[in-house]
Order: C-alpha cells, then sequence, then structure tokens
C-alpha cells in the first residue's frame, strides 16, 4: 500500500515538472525518503534545473553566454602595456596604408579586446547565425514527434513537452557557450569567423602576445599586417551595411529547409520508456535525425560559401597592397594564411551549418580581386560591393577574366545597372 502511494507521488511530481519545466529537489526528497538530503539533491540537480529554466527562444541564451564567458575567464590574464602601445601604433600605420589601396573607411576607434569582452560582442552575431538553425531545428521534431509516436506515449509526450523544449534550448546553448568559449581562447582579431562582431575593429591582445611568442618572423611586421587586415574587413563591412544582413539571411533561408526524418524519429521513438523520464533526453541529443540536404539548401551554402570567400579573398587582396613595404610581407601572408585554414571561420560554419569552408576558393577569390584592382582600378573594382547583384558568382571567381570582360565592355551599361540598383 504505501510503495503504491510512493509511486503516485512520483508520478505527480514527474508529471508537474515536466508541465513546468521546473523540479523542486525538496518535493523529490520528500519522494526518495528521509534518507535523501533536500541540499546534496539541490546540488545534484542543479545543472538539470538550469535546463528547466523557461527558454524565450530554442536557444538559451542567458545561458550561452555565462557558459562562455566562465571559460573566458578561467584563462584570461591582462597583457603587457607595451604590447597595447604596440596594437594600437599598427592600427594608427594601418590606417595611412589602407587608405592608399582603398575608400572604404571606418572611423570607429579601436577597441582593446579581452577574452570576456571577445564572447560578449560574439554572443549577437552568433544569436543571429545559430537562432534560425535552432528554431528549425525545434519546430521541426516538435512537428513530427507526436505524428509518430506509438498511441500510449502521446499521453506522455504531450505534458512533457515544455520539458524538451527547455532541455533543448539549455543544451544547444551549452554546446554553444563552450564552442564560444574556446573560440575566444585562439581569435586574434574581432573579424576572424568573416564577420565583424561589432562596428570597432580590435585585436584580442592576449592571444596575439601569444601567437607572436616564438615567431621567427619579425612580430611587429605580423602585427601590422593583422591590424591592416582587421581594418580591411571591418572597413568593408562599415561601408557597405547590407553584407552582414545578407549572410544573417542565408543562414535563415538554409535552417528554413531541415526537415526532421520521420523514420528515425519511430525508430527514437521505440526506445523511450515512459516509466523511465530520462530516457527523454534520447530525443533531445539524438543525431542524424535530419534529412539530406535539398538541392535549394545546397545552393545556398554555395551562395554563402561564395559570400565568405569574396569578403575575405578582397581583404587579402587589399591587405597585400596596403602592406605591401613590409620587408618579410610573403612570410607573414604565408603565416596567416596556414592559421586561417584551420581558423573560427572554418570551426563556426561546420559546427553550425556542416559548411566545410574551401581554404582554395579563398585564394581564387583573392586572385580575382587582384586581376579587378590590375584591370579596371580600385575604385571600379569596390564599387562592385555596392549591391548584392553585382558581385561575381562562385564561376567568376574561377574565371576572373571573363568577369572582367563583362564589365570592361560595357562600363556605361555596369554604370547604369550600378545606378538602377542603387536608385539613383
Amino acid at each position: 500500500m504505501e510503495d503504491n502511494r510512493d509511486k503516485e507521488e512520483l508520478e505527480k511530481l514527474l508529471r508537474r515538472m515536466f508541465e513546468s519545466g521546473s523540479l523542486n529537489p525538496e518535493e523529490l526528497s520528500k519522494v526518495a525518503g528521509a534518507g535523501f538530503d533536500p541540499k546534496v539533491l539541490s546540488q545534484l540537480f542543479g545543472q538539470v534545473q538550469a535546463m528547466m529554466t523557461d527558454s524565450d527562444g530554442p536557444v538559451n541564451w542567458e545561458l550561452a553566454s555565462k557558459t562562455a564567458i566562465d571559460l573566458a575567464k578561467q584563462t584570461q590574464s591582462q597583457p603587457s602595456e607595451a604590447l597595447i602601445a604596440e596594437i594600437q601604433n599598427a592600427f594608427d600605420i594601418a590606417q595611412l596604408w589602407l587608405a592608399e589601396q582603398t575608400e572604404f573607411t571606418n572611423s570607429q576607434p579601436v577597441k582593446q579586446l579581452s577574452r570576456t569582452l571577445w564572447v560578449q560582442d560574439a554572443i549577437p552575431l552568433f544569436k543571429d547565425l545559430a537562432e534560425p538553425v535552432a528554431a528549425s531545428m525545434s519546430k521541426a521534431l516538435s512537428e513530427n514527434l507526436n505524428q509518430v509516436m506509438p498511441q500510449e506515449l502521446v499521453g506522455m509526450v504531450g505534458p512533457a513537452q515544455k520539458f524538451l523544449e527547455n532541455a533543448g534550448a539549455a543544451m544547444f546553448a551549452a554546446q554553444l557557450g563552450q564552442s564560444v568559449g574556446k573560440l575566444s581562447e585562439n581569435v586574434l582579431s574581432s573579424t576572424e569567423i568573416g564577420i565583424p562582431l561589432s562596428a570597432r575593429p580590435g585585436l584580442v591582445s592576449q592571444n596575439i602576445e601569444l601567437f607572436l611568442k616564438d615567431l621567427e618572423t619579425p612580430k611587429s611586421e605580423v602585427l601590422i599586417y593583422l591590424a591592416i587586415r582587421e581594418l580591411a574587413v571591418s572597413s568593408l563591412y562599415a561601408s557597405n551595411r547590407w553584407l552582414r544582413d545578407q549572410i544573417a539571411t542565408q543562414v535563415s533561408s538554409f535552417a528554413a529547409g531541415l526537415k526532421i526524418d520521420p523514420e528515425s524519429i519511430q525508430n527514437l521513438a521505440q526506445q523511450i520508456d515512459p516509466s523511465d523520464p530520462s530516457t527523454f533526453n534520447i530525443v533531445i541529443e539524438a543525431d542524424g535525425l535530419i534529412t539530406p540536404r535539398t538541392e535549394q539548401q545546397q545552393e545556398v551554402l554555395v551562395r554563402i560559401e561564395t559570400m565568405l570567400a569574396l569578403i575575405e579573398g578582397w581583404a587579402d587582396a587589399v591587405t597585400l597592397a596596403a602592406a605591401s613595404r613590409l620587408p618579410s610581407v610573403n612570410q607573414v601572408v604565408e603565416l596567416v594564411r596556414r592559421r586561417q585554414a584551420v581558423g573560427a571561420a572554418q570551426k563556426t560554419f561546420a559546427t553550425l551549418l556542416g559548411l566545410e569552408l574551401r581554404p582554395r576558393l579563398q585564394r581564387e577569390a583573392m586572385a580575382m580581386w587582384q586581376e579587378l584592382g590590375s584591370k579596371i582600378g580600385a575604385i571600379a573594382r569596390d564599387d562592385i560591393w555596392r549591391h548584392p547583384d553585382l558581385l561575381p558568382t562562385a564561376a567568376d571567381i574561377n574565371d576572373p577574366a571573363s568577369f572582367i570582360k563583362r564589365i570592361s565592355a560595357g562600363d556605361d551599361d555596369f554604370d547604369n545597372e550600378l545606378n538602377k540598383l542603387l536608385g539613383n
């Protein structure tokens, strides 16, 4: 009789937990018996409680931010005042040299970044990039779960929906927070992901100090080159404000096509035991539920990769021209290029979209921009950035001669088309 009463109390507790998304350790201790200390249980369920906290969306951004900042703080240290002064001096030189190669500018002051400041700036960008993906996954999972669940589980899944949503939002946040926190230990600049984190250009001084530590290449030259490149990307975005929104829109377009495989959900449902609520974690943690990419999604990924290659390639071309007076510029370029091949942009887009950025495409884009600058001049080259419809395609990157021929053969048509697109 006593066992039945305990079982009923436990079932009530679990149902309240699923419906509210919250867990009361004191209530659980009463059900579990006097041998369980509520304080101990409170510690044990601390992380679970965080996963059940109501979230305004598919990602618990408060948890993601806290996780990332806490991780960044663990290894943060203050760089020398001498290095901070060198970084500012490098940006002063960068502004002068970059102005000789492009009219794009950024009037915002330089930001001296710590790892935690980098994280604080990064979270809003990751929200723009990650939330559409998480929202589409959450919606697809929710729509399919009830349809494929065995009839005897439907009643259990309904009340558990809030629990699943909160737990999913927390788990996604924890993973994302870990990723951003880890990135903060290695990134050198505010634009290393390919998109500026804020309006102000900046280098992460602690990471710069570590990066320069054992280099054989002259450190002052590396610092100037990095400052020029950071300012180049920042100025490109500051002068063409549609760029960031364009990338975010493309990510949302990709996310909109995410679908869940009903058969995988059905197989998953068979592993759920209604008497064991912990088995619902199988749903939250499951991989391999997403259907193969559609043709439309693949096209969007090509556009995203092409856009990032155009941005990075332009920055490489302009930076190399601006830094050409550095005696060791070729060694510096190779040093930075090797680092980019496994850098923050690669990790970010591989994690969020499964997109493997090809370093070769960036090199080809750089060569294309160099050829454009040589044949039509820097001003005409940069005018191409005034509207997305004017940008070279992936095919143009591979065949810059045809693109140059097309825009050079009809300069008047090109100017008229540009004016129409800009509403002039």
